[in-house]
């Protein structure tokens, strides 16, 4: 039994940190206890071919290369875009923004007071932005000229306030930007501000306790997702023309597949990471929001120098014909009906554009979940312990989260980043059978603000386990995963579908992702934007 003997027990705990109070170190001991749970009872012979490594490379964890090179049409020709009425600037998608202000047909300083103007509308029934950066300073040439992005504030911008969604950082002024802040702006982009978020990325609902719960445009009684809720909700009701946050675990893709946008999360270490605000170290990637497959494939090609846009125009018109798409039925089991039924109709439309689907089975999601979780508690507790000594400014639930890594055996840590490096080998062998992998998002719609809990298949699950189930087995493998709206529930609440593809093919993904976005109707504006 791996984990049983050296369980460090509430009673140790108290011993272990005295200084913290008990209702802390019993909320500590309870999200614990559910992960040493599910390492206890593993059988260590299973793990003798992972040895635990310091570093993560998704590609060479995923052993030999098994995936088949895929070449992909090239896109049409494409006519230059048309101006867009005055009402409809904000809603106009990054590409066709960024040609008409290269073009001169189109100011980019009032396409940003167009934006910030929308923000004065919309945003104090939100709640997506912290900081509003009302000047222009955006560029008018380069593949992203004019294009008024949000960032996540985690994202560091060298002069205006990097909060990291804590009261404890309220004035912190980075000197610097964020090498991703970097190239989106010397692409041209324009900075609109910065966007709320769950404190210090450490959790999945962007209820922010110390600036206030980033609520849905589609239902604003409703969580917009964490924990990068502002960036997928100032996308959704166009207030940023795109926005760029950060996942753990699902902190792109679930706020995003709760909002009904665009959620691209890169291949592990395609996007840089310095400058932005770390949780994980092992786990951290940066990635794009948008409107569309091809603005956030766009935002991609500038920060990583990748060629999703191409790809993701080409699947807008290719079709999919020679296309395996791997289906993991098993993982559908506890997600709610609109959920299943929404599922089942894109992997349909899959199946009518000429993609072959194949049955696959995947590791365990709950048990990856778990894996994810052990490792972010860990190393989200080192990098926060100076802190963690020095105030008592967190908010109650992201405090317990952190001082639990610090209970978090070596053995644990090193148990789950085996089991880490026994997923990424699963998915290796996988992509030989397969293309691409499609599973929902999320098991359920957006919850209620507030909700502890989720009601899945006639069970109580707490939110924190619920929402990154089928999105953080992604995040510690590493591979690109990207999150599409396809259709609602009865309450008018987005339904996400989410596709994996093998490591470095984000590309690939964009394509089967933009091939499907162009077969299903689009969401309606939500609500938060009717006049």
């Amino acid at each position: 039994m791996i984990g049983g003997p050296l369980r460090v027990t509430a009673t140790a705990m108290r011993v272990m940190a005295p200084e913290l109070d008990a209702h802390l170190l019993d909320a500590a001991d309870e999200l614990l206890a559910p992960l040493r749970d599910r390492l206890a009872g593993l059988d260590p012979a299973e793990l003798e071919p992972y040895p635990p490594v310091p570093g993560f490379d998704p590609v060479l964890a995923g052993g030999p290369r098994s995936w088949r090179p895929l070449r992909l049409p090239a896109p049409p020709g494409e006519p230059s875009p048309a101006l867009p009425d005055d009402g409809r600037l904000t809603a106009t998608r990054v590409a066709d923004l960024a040609a008409l202000v290269r073009a001169g047909e189109l100011d980019a300083a009032e396409v940003h007071r167009a934006f910030v103007r929308r923000i004065a509308e919309l945003d104090p029934a939100v709640n997506a932005y912290l900081t509003v950066a009302a000047e222009w300073h955006g560029g008018t040439t380069g593949p992203l000229a004019g294009v008024p992005i949000g960032l996540k504030d985690l994202i560091d911008t060298a002069g205006i306030r990097t909060t990291c969604g804590s009261r404890l950082l309220s004035t912190r002024v980075p000197a610097r930007d964020a090498e991703a802040w970097r190239l989106l702006r010397q692409a041209g982009a324009s900075l609109l501000g910065k966007l709320n978020t769950h404190e210090f990325a450490a959790g999945v609902t962007a209820e922010n306790e110390h600036y206030g719960p980033v609520r849905n445009p589609y239902h604003l009684a409703h969580m917009a997702g964490g924990s990068s809720g502002g960036a997928a909700a100032a996308v959704a009701c166009g207030t940023a023309a795109a926005a760029l946050g950060t996942d753990t675990g699902g902190s792109v893709r679930i706020p995003a597949a709760c909002c009904g946008v665009v959620g691209l999360k890169p291949t592990y270490g395609l996007v840089p990471v310095t400058g932005t605000y770390p949780l994980a170290w092992t786990l951290d990637h940066v990635g794009p929001l948008a409107r569309t497959v091809r603005d956030a494939a766009m935002m991609l090609d500038v920060l990583a120098g990748t060629r999703a846009e191409r790809a993701a125009r080409a699947g807008a018109h290719g079709g999919l014909a020679d296309i395996r798409v791997g289906v993991p039925q098993a993982w559908l089991a506890g997600s709610t009906a609109p959920v299943v039924h929404g599922f089942r109709a894109a992997v349909r439309e899959l199946e009518r554009q000429g993609a072959t689907v194949l049955e696959v089975t995947l590791p365990d999601a709950d048990l990856l979940t778990a894996v994810n979780r052990v490792i972010a508690y860990a190393e989200g507790s080192a990098w926060h312990e100076p802190m963690l000594r020095a105030s008592a400014g967190y908010e109650d639930g992201v405090r317990a989260r952190l001082e639990a890594g610090r209970f978090v055996l070596a053995g644990e840590y090193l148990t789950a980043q085996r089991l880490r490096a026994a997923a990424c080998r699963q998915l290796g062998l996988l992509w030989g059978t397969v293309d691409v992998l499609i599973v929902p998002t999320l098991p359920c719609t957006a919850p209620k603000l507030g909700s502890a809990t989720i009601d899945l298949d006639g069970r109580a699950e707490p939110i924190g386990t619920a929402l990154p189930r089928y999105t953080a087995p992604f995040s510690i493998t590493g591979v690109p995963a990207l999150t599409l709206p396809f259709g609602q529930d009865t309450a008018g609440l987005p339904i996400g579908v989410q596709f994996a593809a093998p490591p470095g093919e984000d590309a690939r993904l964009c394509y089967v992702a933009a091939a499907l976005e162009a077969a299903r109707a689009p969401l309606p504006e939500p609500p938060v934007c009717s006049p």
